[in-house]
């Protein structure tokens, strides 16, 4: 798992380099930055995505349901590897706590049951991701969604999620099931900052 962080803080911090060579440019024509702001975030564009692959099980669970998942707000979401593969795109990296934010986000729908989940942000320092929860029974807010663990699908992800206990009883109350479970897998993530969406 160690590695895994390691690997996906050096995709961080490549994107802090791309950021950095833009933030250089507009130096050229007369916008100074300080290095002492370089742990602040920083907003930016074209700096790729991070892909999230829903795990397999999950997937075949949630179809199975009769659920449906759709992207939101400028994500994107493909048939992938039998199972489900979605883009959030980076809006924002910060040094400090080395944090990665996202917009867009995706929704799961059944029948008149549907919540939300988006803005993600990867918190590498806590090992968390976050997100803004939406919908039915009601909103949550942001909340840690998901815990970084060490991936057991390389094919699928650089990193696992896995399930918060508040993730997994938003996903049970909203859909009147007890099939998630804090811990279990979810997906797995792979942070891709000089991809073009």
């Amino acid at each position: 798992m160690k590695r895994a962080l390691a690997v996906a803080a050096v995709a961080l911090m490549t994107a802090t380099g791309l950021v950095a060579t833009t933030t250089t440019s507009a130096s050229a024509h007369g916008t100074h930055h300080s290095r002492s702001h370089s742990s602040d975030h920083r907003s930016h564009s074209g700096a790729g995505y991070t892909k999230v692959v829903v795990a397999p099980a999950v997937y075949n669970l949630v179809t199975s349901a009769g659920i449906t998942p759709a992207p939101l707000a400028g994500a994107t979401a493909a048939p992938f590897k039998g199972t489900l593969a979605a883009r959030f795109p980076i809006t924002a990296y910060r040094l400090r706590g080395l944090q990665i934010r996202h917009s867009g986000g995706i929704s799961l729908t059944a029948g008149a049951a549907t919540i939300s989940l988006s803005n993600f942000n990867i918190d590498l320092g806590r090992g968390r991701v976050s997100g803004v929860v939406a919908g039915s029974p009601g909103d949550v807010g942001r909340v840690d969604l998901f815990k970084i663990r060490g991936t057991d699908r390389a094919d699928l992800g650089l990193v696992r999620l896995t399930l918060t206990s508040t993730a997994a009883g938003a996903l049970n109350a909203t859909f009147g099931v007890n099939a998630f479970a804090e811990n279990a897998t979810f997906g797995y993530a792979t942070p891709r900052p000089f991809a073009r969406r």
